[in-house]
């Protein structure tokens, strides 16, 4: 979806990307392209480059930067969500995907709460309600699917409100800024 000539040059921010997430996508890009430049500094991607769309010649023409958004707000996504009075990024069993034995395609009892990470049993409660559509069987890759998309739209505007007020403050664009202290030195 991402390759495609009209986003060529676009900074797309992944929160906790050097720790976690980084192993996904390189999986996956490294099928895609033979062009893959990472900036690393004390063992964290701090960019990751990607060129695609070749020409005749076998030169890219396009690229794409893929960023951790924590090396610039280090701060968990739950707690900047908060502080930046955005949508709070939900709720997610996490634990209960340790289970090698739980396909993606699992129908069945929401997960009890044990598998919840820090989370109240009234906050618990609230999910377990919101969550029962389906005759009350819980769906993993649809609550997945839920997951990932909210994630995503909170980290937006996150960014979003933290790049307007930097920018309203010093006249600077985060995106030009992979990391906290770089931009502290601008």
């Amino acid at each position: 979806f991402l390759m495609v000539r009209k986003f060529s040059s676009y900074r797309v921010y992944l929160h906790n990307f050097s720790n976690f997430d980084a192993i996904f996508l390189l999986k996956t890009i490294t099928k895609l392209t033979g062009i893959i430049r990472p900036v690393i500094r004390d063992g964290k991607i701090i960019n990751l480059t990607f060129k695609y769309g070749y020409n005749k010649k076998g030169i890219a023409k396009y690229s794409l930067n893929f960023r951790d958004s924590y090396l610039i707000m280090t701060s968990s996504l739950k707690s900047l969500a908060k502080n930046f009075n955005v949508e709070n990024k939900g709720t997610y069993p996490y634990s209960f995907l340790d289970n090698t034995n739980i396909p993606l395609n699992y129908i069945g009892p929401i997960p009890n709460i044990s598998y919840f990470n820090g989370i109240s049993q009234v906050e618990y409660n609230k999910y377990y309600i919101n969550s029962i559509r389906n005759n009350g069987l819980w769906n993993l890759r649809s609550e997945a699917t839920k997951y990932c998309e909210l994630d995503c739209k909170v980290l937006y505007q996150i960014i979003e409100i933290f790049n307007k007020n930097i920018f309203e403050n010093f006249r600077l664009n985060i995106n030009n800024y992979p990391t906290i202290s770089s931009l502290a030195m601008a």
